[in-house]
């Protein structure tokens, strides 16, 4: 019955896509189900491919505490160098009697947010300190 619906010329191509968990973006075709949190979600391959698996659960877990997903602040303006070295700053701006943990958490929620990845955080952050 509900491969009758889905065959009816009416419904085709009007069905929704499913949105990648990390991403958000329209999983078209390629797909990867993934173990996320204490489930099971649908990913891009983009986000299989870019992304290991504890960096796939640090994304997803971090975005489901804080909100937002993957990229979700990331325009074509977007520059990954300046956002990181904003990050820096806010290091040394907010450094001064806060609890370190909590500064790193918020640092890599927002870098999640502008789609930069946990090892290009990483990476940034070496450049800028040497």
């Amino acid at each position: 019955m509900i491969t009758q619906q889905i065959s009816n010329e009416s419904l085709r191509g009007k069905l929704p896509f499913v949105k990648c968990r990390l991403c958000q973006a329209d999983v078209k075709k390629a797909s990867k189900i993934v173990r996320l949190g204490t489930g099971f979600g649908v990913i891009c391959e983009d986000c299989y491919e870019e992304f290991n698996s504890n960096e796939r659960e640090l994304i997803y877990n971090m975005c489901i505490a804080f909100g937002g997903y993957f990229g979700k602040l990331r325009d074509e303006k977007t520059n990954n160098y300046q956002v990181i070295k904003s990050l820096a700053e806010q290091y040394n701006v907010s450094y001064q009697g806060t609890n370190l943990t909590s500064l790193d958490i918020r640092i890599l929620h927002r870098a999640f947010l502008y789609g930069i990845s946990p090892s290009q955080i990483v990476q940034g952050l070496r450049i800028l300190s040497d």
